[in-house]
């Protein structure tokens, strides 16, 4: 009904190729004359992989016929026991809708063989590109090859005169051998017997002289064995002695006393690093800073992973310290998180330590400026919604003399209040006039001199005397 045939079951045309090795005469013809290696050559690098490929693809295409065989035999089966449901739509379909679905199936039969003959296409042009791949890299070979023989043919020209001067010499040396000879052989051929018999004494003589020159060598052999045992056994020796005294030392000097001491001296570090180590093991690293913030972080073998560090405020410390800026704590705490998670890496525990202390410090430091200016002034902080933005601190100030109000804000991003008081310079700061005659410009004039003047070192109640000096312009 459709008219649809198997791949197997196509006549296709094929093409007339012989191989260039199949115009050659045969060996028995070629007797004459030997293959020259440059045949050789291409056959290992063009041949060969060809055969090599052929070989695959058949067995390849072989066992995808039998599973196909299996599978068109299979559906065999299942068509004799139930009908499809096109043969049955085919036979309730009028005529025209048999036209169609002909059609159709002719449709889909000619793009099937043009999808095969693509496939087919792609395939050969890969085949075709690795045999060009596999052709230059035996014409690299080749070059390479022609190269290393030039150098040996130049070295070999190189070393030929002094061969054939050697070769010279060496004739030179035989005639004048011969000579010798010549002139031995008319010598007296009993005194030539008695010089014979002398050096055959005087070779065993040095025979015998050469085995007890060996014999030496062993006993020197066997001794310096020996020696080096001896060293080896005295360097053991020393090791235990200097162990045994090092356990000695420590037995005399580790009292009870000592550890006692060694605890304090611990102690007391940490309380002035604000730092207490709470848990070191090879998978976990946790430590507490200034009794407020917990922090944890997870390791491979004393190497943290810096995704898995998490960072909590301490609960106790909410009911034990009074704070000032709730909101900015928050803001602290989520800033020291995305601080860790910027970390590369390849920082090791001490690093992570040292980073998060320098940012605890400077906030710290921050702090304190803040709660300077909110004894005597009211202090309002806010941040954005994007906790990498920073946060802002007004400060309400009344000016009586004027009946005049401002509202004076410093401006923090997290570089700033990060990195405080180095960044002090870097600060920003705005100016409004609620109500009253006064001037924005010079109130910001006056707050910004006062904080250009603070240093690293000078920086203590800046902000407090910022505010100051804005209020004494009107004073």
């Amino acid at each position: 009904m459709t008219g649809i045939r198997f791949m197997d079951e196509i006549a296709a045309p094929r093409r007339s190729t012989v191989h260039p090795s199949a115009l050659r005469p045969s060996r028995r013809q070629s007797t004459e004359s030997e293959i020259p290696l440059s045949e050789y050559v291409v056959a290992m690098a063009v041949d060969v992989p060809q055969l090599e490929l052929y070989t695959h693809v058949s067995k390849d295409l072989q066992l995808w016929i039998e599973r196909i065989k299996g599978i068109y035999k299979e559906a065999e089966d299942e068509a004799l026991k139930m009908t499809p449901e096109l043969f049955q739509e085919f036979v309730l379909a009028d005529e025209e809708g048999q036209n169609e679905l002909l059609h159709q199936l002719k449709l889909i039969k000619v793009n099937k063989h043009a999808q095969a003959k693509s496939e087919w296409y792609d395939w050969k042009m890969q085949w075709v590109e690795q045999l060009y791949e596999k052709a230059d890299q035996g014409f690299r070979d080749l070059e390479a090859d022609a190269k290393v023989l030039e150098n040996i043919i130049r070295q070999t020209q190189e070393v030929v005169p002094a061969l054939n001067e050697e070769y010279e010499n060496l004739l030179r040396e035989l005639e004048q051998e011969q000579a010798d000879v010549a002139e031995l052989e008319n010598c007296d051929q009993d005194y030539l017997n008695e010089l014979k018999t002398t050096i055959q004494e005087q070779s065993v003589a040095l025979d015998a002289f050469r085995a007890d020159v060996d014999e030496g060598k062993a006993k020197l052999d066997r001794l310096q064995e020996k020696l080096e045992e001896i060293e080896a056994q005295k360097l053991e020796t020393t090791n235990a002695i200097q162990v045994a005294e090092r356990q000695v030392q420590v037995q005399k000097n580790s009292t009870h006393a000592e550890v006692f001491r060694l605890k304090d001296e611990l102690e007391a570090l940490q309380n002035l690093h604000m730092l207490q180590v709470t848990k070191v093991l090879p998978e976990l690293f946790e430590f507490r800073y200034a009794s407020s913030y917990d922090v944890s972080v997870p390791c491979e073998n004393f190497c943290p992973v810096i995704k898995e560090v998490s960072i909590t405020r301490v609960q106790s410390a909410k009911l034990k310290y009074k704070d000032a800026f709730p909101a900015l704590s928050l803001l602290i705490l989520k800033t020291a998180s995305a601080l860790v998670a910027k970390f590369n890496g390849d920082l090791s525990v001490r690093q992570i330590v040292e980073r998060l202390g320098d940012y605890w410090s400077a906030c710290s430091q921050l702090l304190t400026q803040l709660k300077l200016v909110a004894i005597k002034y009211p202090v309002a902080i806010t941040h954005g919604e994007d906790d990498g933005s920073g946060f802002t601190a007004t400060v309400t100030v009344m000016l009586p003399s004027k009946k005049a109000k401002a509202l004076i804000s410093f401006i923090f991003d997290t570089r700033t209040f990060s990195s405080w008081p180095i960044s002090i310079q870097s600060m920003q700061c705005d100016v409004k006039v609620a109500y009253g005659p006064i001037q924005r410009d010079t109130l910001q004039e006056a707050i910004l001199g006062r904080l250009r003047e603070a240093t690293v070192a000078d920086n203590y109640g800046c902000l407090l005397d910022a505010c100051t000096v804005a209020l004494d312009c009107y004073a």
